[in-house]
């Protein structure tokens, strides 16, 4: 009986959190939206911004930017009817939509499609036509204002890398990609948005504040909440900030009823609350992670101070247990997203936490000041930038130092073994704060007796009970971060298994090819997509790549392009590429385009492609060329990709044949003079592409994209006869299916996917 009243709790919890998730499903699925994404059929859409926008970076296509934007469907036109709705959606946009903010509506014409990534958005809307944007009034607008004027004042000095309106407000529009990349390689990319860290502040200097004016307890409380609902209002309601400020309000709450603050407790009611307004933030890796870093702090984190205590100063402890706790509960997270370790992530975060407290306190200063007296906003953000090029300075050394990362096992291995290996370590320093206590407590006894010794011993020994306690509820944490972490792989957050690094990629598409150069984590240049989209799809998938820098279609032979629709499926699209002698574009390569909302581009000799870090040459064909047969029409790109030792030269031939690769030669002497370390061996080896750029190129290692079995008898024995005379390595996906390309210490690398 007792058992089952227990249960009554959590059941009942869960219960709420599924009758919220299925009104949202229900209220997502209402009215005509729905319809026109199966159908895919354009409509005019009146959306309703509810997030921030989020850049992916310059795109090819154009040289501009693009960004994805959470919104909800409220309305619009579709087939001649107008309809209203409440249908979730995110927004790949261009240029314009990095004006956008929450609140904001926009009407803009466009086609949904569905998307396969377990989130809030039940599809992808693509843009056919320039927003319309009307914005935000009210406190939305007014504190869209507010960090607008923020980001400007910040602006006038960027030698911080545009940290500051990221660590005062969450505002990363204006954050410089190198020190965004260097700190996440540090592990300090949690500075750059705002956490509870800010909402402890605000809700303690707003209630002090006010009880310092004399206002009753009651009021005090009630002004302190509101203050945090208005910080939240202006630096966004991000996962993180909600969980914190949730918990913040209900601490409140607790205090003045008289129960304390009861963390954990806190902790679990700020979930199931959140969770019930918005069952999403279940497969929210920020959120998630703000959870982990919290539960540590509150179960784990004070038997690590004592065990600490032995070799340093109290405040040295607590100040070194804060970033080492919150980064052992949120490993076995981050290795789903990234499968590697920042080594130098503890030394990181306890160098820079010094100065994030006067930081933070400086930028809601700053915030005041734009509000009563802009004229002291600009002297206040050169004191706190003081702070944020520190971190900056952090970031950039510790990232540049040998073995930044550390390669790990990816996907459910690598974050079942990241756990266990998290609850080990704990184990082992709370048994050592134990063995502390027992060691203190043997060479004191001796010396006490009577009531006063006593007491002193029954006080030790409720401290040794808390330790061990905390080191037990620390294991039962750890465990049930363990459990979290399976729900999110099974339902499909973790993703497919990738390597633990490479540079190029070779996709096994049967008889055709498909070839992926990774330019930064989760964007890719593809060049060609096979003839199969599943295939397609599933390497993509396999690697992780969210957003295709650049699709190039070398020429317009089924076998090379027939899987694009794959490749686009669910996938972020910047540009798309195409080289041909003929004059049509299959419907196959334009339906891709438009999924994408970009334009499809024909290559020649003077087309640029910035795929930063990477650089992309068209060798093939020249300006003002005219080849006759497709095979001869197919693009030929160099690419210079950037390794920890030297860069890598990588020469992609299409499907050219003798005759033409004879004129590239000629027209590119610098092919001959300077040689390539990796070359994609034209027409799956067939004996037309002949054996004169490979001997003339010297290449290190050479790649043929072939189907096992074909009825062609590729690659030729010729072809393999040349590569064996030549020496040069060969690595073939009939052979070794789906493989990868890394460069280790001086070495080609080459490893098939698992």
């Amino acid at each position: 009986m007792t058992a089952a009243v227990q249960a009554l709790p959590p059941a009942a919890a869960l219960t709420l959190v599924l009758l919220a998730a299925g009104g949202t499903l229900a209220r997502a699925e209402a009215g005509p939206v729905d319809d026109a994404v199966r159908g895919r059929v354009p409509f005019t859409a009146i959306l309703r911004v509810t997030g921030e926008p989020s850049p992916l970076g310059p795109g090819a296509f154009g040289g501009g930017s693009r960004y994805l934007v959470d919104a909800d469907v409220i309305g619009g036109v579709l087939s001649g009817d107008t309809f209203a709705s409440t249908t979730p959606v995110v927004v790949l946009g261009s240029e314009p939509w990095g004006g956008v903010g929450t609140g904001d509506t926009v009407r803009v014409l466009g086609t949904a499609r569905p998307t396969d990534r377990v989130g809030r958005a039940s599809a992808v809307f693509l843009p056919a036509s320039s927003p319309t944007i009307a914005e935000a009034g009210g406190w939305l607008g007014y504190t869209a204002d507010l960090r607008a004027r923020f980001r400007d004042v910040a602006g006038d000095d960027d030698r911080d890398g545009g940290l500051l309106p990221g660590m005062a407000l969450g505002d990363r529009m204006a954050l410089d990609p190198g020190l965004e990349a260097d700190m996440k390689t540090t592990g300090l990319t949690h500075l750059t948005a705002v956490s509870g860290a800010n909402c402890s502040y605000v809700v303690a200097f707003a209630f002090l504040g006010l009880r310092t004016a004399r206002l009753p307890r009651l009021p005090a409380a009630v002004g302190a909440v509101l203050a945090l609902a208005c910080f939240v209002m202006l630096v966004r309601p991000e996962p993180s900030v909600l969980r914190a400020a949730v918990m913040g309000a209900i601490g409140v709450a607790a205090v003045l009823s008289g129960r304390g603050r009861i963390p954990l407790t806190l902790l679990m009611l700020s979930i199931i609350v959140l969770l019930a307004v918005d069952p999403w933030l279940s497969v929210s890796y920020a959120f998630t992670l703000s959870v982990a870093a919290t539960l540590g702090l509150i179960t784990a984190g004070p038997a690590l101070v004592e065990s600490l205590e032995r070799v340093m100063p109290r405040f040295a402890a607590q100040l070194l247990a804060i970033p080492l706790t919150a980064q052992l509960f949120c490993t076995p997270i981050l290795v789903l997203i990234q499968p590697s370790l920042p080594v130098y992530s503890l030394p990181a975060n306890v160098l820079a936490s010094p100065v994030v407290p006067p930081i933070t306190l400086l930028g809601m200063v700053v915030v005041l000041a734009l509000i009563a007296a802009p004229v002291l906003a600009p002297p206040l953000v050169v004191a706190a930038q003081w702070g944020t090029r520190w971190v900056a300075g952090v970031a950039d050394t510790l990232a540049t130092m040998p073995g930044a990362t550390l390669p790990w096992l990816p996907g459910a291995p690598g974050a079942v073994v990241a756990a266990l290996g998290s609850l080990a370590l704990l184990l082992v320093l709370g048994r050592g704060a134990n063995g502390a206590w027992r060691r203190r407590d043997r060479s004191t006894l001796r010396d006490r007796a009577g009531p006063e010794g006593q007491a002193s011993n029954r006080t030790r020994t409720r401290r040794r009970t808390g330790c061990r306690r905390r080191a037990g509820l620390s294991a039962i944490a750890l465990g049930a971060l363990l459990c979290l972490v399976t729900v999110v792989i099974v339902t499909g957050r973790g993703g497919a298994p990738v390597a633990r690094s490479w540079i190029l990629t070779m996709c096994d598409v049967g008889q055709g090819d498909a070839v992926v150069v990774r330019t930064t984590p989760g964007h890719a240049l593809v060049v060609d997509t096979g003839p199969d989209p599943e295939a397609m799809d599933r390497c993509l998938d396999a690697l992780r790549i969210e957003v295709i820098d650049a699709l190039v279609i070398t020429h317009l032979h089924d076998d090379h392009y027939g899987g694009v629709e794959g490749a686009v499926r669910g996938r972020a699209l910047s540009a798309l590429y195409y080289s041909t002698g003929e004059d049509r574009l299959p419907s196959e390569v334009q339906d891709a385009a438009a999924a994408g909302g970009v334009v499809a581009e024909r290559l020649d000799g003077a087309t640029a492609l910035d795929l930063d870090p990477l650089r992309v040459d068209i060798l093939w064909p020249t300006t003002g060329a005219a080849p006759r047969e497709e095979n001869n029409a197919s693009a030929v790109l160099e690419v210079v990709a950037p390794t920890s030792g030297r860069p890598i030269t990588i020469l992609l031939l299409g499907d050219l044949e003798e005759d033409a690769a004879a004129a590239l030669l000629a027209a590119e002497p610098s092919l001959r003079e300077d040689g390539v370390e990796v070359i994609k061996v034209a027409h799956h080896g067939a004996r037309n592409g002949g054996t004169a750029l490979l001997e003339a190129v010297r290449p290190r290692l050479a790649l043929i994209s072939v189907g096992e079995g074909n009825d062609y008898g590729h690659p030729h024995p010729a072809i393999l006869g040349a590569l064996e005379r030549t020496r040069i390595a060969a690595a073939r996906t009939d052979e070794l299916g789906t493989f990868l390309v890394d460069v280790v210490g001086d070495t080609l690398e080459v490893r098939a996917l698992q």
